[in-house]
């Protein structure tokens, strides 16, 4: 199936219209110049060859009025101009000065016209270029005078003009093109500044504003714009706050019940169904805990990471930190490459709680940890954590890092669901990424890139 063309961009429109209206505009013009010019030169033509005509008709009559001269003789006498021919009708014959083209049918455009006794003009098209014929009856001598001028300086002089005339034509268009794009990047210019600053916003710099601008024009966009920048970012941070002041709150009465239900599990004279319930509220406040404990972590994420608490740390002792944490065992796998000296600049505690939650995603949903490894390359190293699982679906491994997002296959009340968002979220604050692939072995491998730290940047 043929897709739709794509449609042309404002900017490519502006100039389109400029350049045909810059088109549009010359061509009227130089059509209007050439028209004038044209009438004008023509007239300038016809004159200057009435007038000649006139002359040589008179040399011409003198010669015939002579007594003993012939119609040849008197033709010979004149000397006409160039590229102009003389005929002479007498009394049914023709006599012409040159042999190019018979007189008769050069001279039937104005020959009505001087039978009727008037002098005629006229223009054939029976020579390359056309030529203005002129007839002038004589009948003091019975004849009548033809004159036929071939307009090759007319003929150069309209060609000339419209060539100057197309070459203005085509040098306009390209003006007008020209202007249109530099007016459309002037006009677009506000535009690109909105959408920078949109792009950085999305980015997560809440920070960014347009500057003042004194154009009238623009400066209620601005301002408009800066409004709703800040109605968002206070929004969203009446929405942290109310996060994080509900998870501190819930806080004391989730230690409460903590203590609590450690002392029912404690008791001796519960029966099997009251220990069975009482087993099911532990784990189920298990992971409350770890929900509670997420969304202050996301919270203390979204706040930004000050760059006071970045640090340069060890791949490998972070790795090994992290397992320590979550209770695994020591499955960090050695690559060549990569070991001391492969360092990287994070916030300790945000990257350990990060690679932490990978490790329990592999043990509580991918069948357990298989191996841990760091493969430095270029400006970067890649930490993979691998399981022993049936391995996410491509249509999935996108969703998965989503807030309370699950695989298929996943059961539910296992988790909070935050572990593998909190994942990508830290590491998209320390200028990294993180997605999932299918191991070779089998199983599921999730990749955190970080960049080193002698060139690594962390955005602000």
């Amino acid at each position: 199936m043929i897709g739709r063309p794509a449609r042309p961009g404002l900017r490519s429109s502006v100039t389109a219209a400029f350049a045909l209206g810059a088109l549009l505009l010359s061509v009227l013009l130089s059509v209007g110049t050439y028209v004038s010019a044209r009438q004008l030169l023509l007239e300038q033509r016809e004159r200057t060859a009435l007038r000649q005509a006139y002359a040589d008709a008179a040399l011409v009559r003198d010669g015939l009025a002579t007594s003993g001269t012939s119609v040849s003789e008197a033709l010979g006498a004149v000397a006409p101009p160039a590229g102009a021919s003389m005929y002479v009708h007498r009394r049914g014959q023709w006599y012409s000065s040159s042999l190019d083209q018979p007189g008769e049918a050069l001279t039937a455009v104005v020959r009505p016209t001087v039978d009727g006794g008037s002098a005629g003009l006229g223009w054939t098209g029976r020579t390359d270029p056309h030529a203005v014929v002129v007839g002038i009856p004589l009948p003091s001598v019975d004849a009548q005078y033809f004159e036929v001028s071939v307009a090759d300086e007319l003929d150069a002089t309209l060609r000339t003009l419209a060539l100057a005339l197309a070459v203005c034509a085509v040098l306009t268009t390209l003006a007008g093109a020209a202007l249109g794009r530099a007016a459309s990047g002037r006009v677009l210019s506000p535009l690109r500044e909105v959408t920078g600053a949109a792009t950085d916003i999305a980015a997560g710099d809440l920070g960014r504003r347009l500057a003042d601008t004194d154009d009238p024009d623009l400066s209620t966009l601005v301002a408009s714009f800066n409004q709703m920048v800040d109605a968002l970012h206070e929004r969203i941070e009446r929405d942290a706050r109310f996060a994080a002041d509900v998870s501190h709150e819930l806080r004391t009465p989730l230690t409460t019940l903590t203590t609590s239900l450690a002392l029912l599990q404690r008791a001796r004279d519960l029966g099997p169904p009251s220990q069975r319930a009482v087993e099911l509220m532990a784990d189920e406040l298990t992971r409350f805990r770890r929900a509670l404990e997420d969304l202050l972590a996301l919270g203390r994420l979204e706040s930004g990471i000050d760059e006071a608490d970045l640090v340069v740390t060890e791949v490998d002792e972070l790795l090994r930190h992290a397992l320590a944490t979550s209770s695994s065992p020591d499955l960090l796998r050695d690559t060549p490459g990569t070991g001391p000296g492969t360092s990287v600049r994070v916030d300790r505690p945000q990257m350990v709680r990060a690679l932490v939650n990978l490790v329990r995603n592999a043990e509580l949903h991918g069948g357990g940890l298989a191996d841990v490894r760091a493969v430095a390359e270029g400006d970067h190293v890649d930490i993979v954590v691998r399981d022993r699982g049936p391995g996410v679906p491509p249509t999935e491994r996108e969703r998965i890092f989503e807030r309370f997002a699950r695989a298929g296959g996943t059961k539910t009340g296992t988790g909070s669901g935050l572990g593998l968002s909190i994942v990508a979220e830290t590491v998209h604050r320390h200028g990294g990424k993180v997605w999932c692939a299918s191991a070779d072995g089998g199983g599921a491998e999730f990749v955190v890139r970080l960049p080193l730290s002698d060139t690594g940047e962390v955005p602000p």
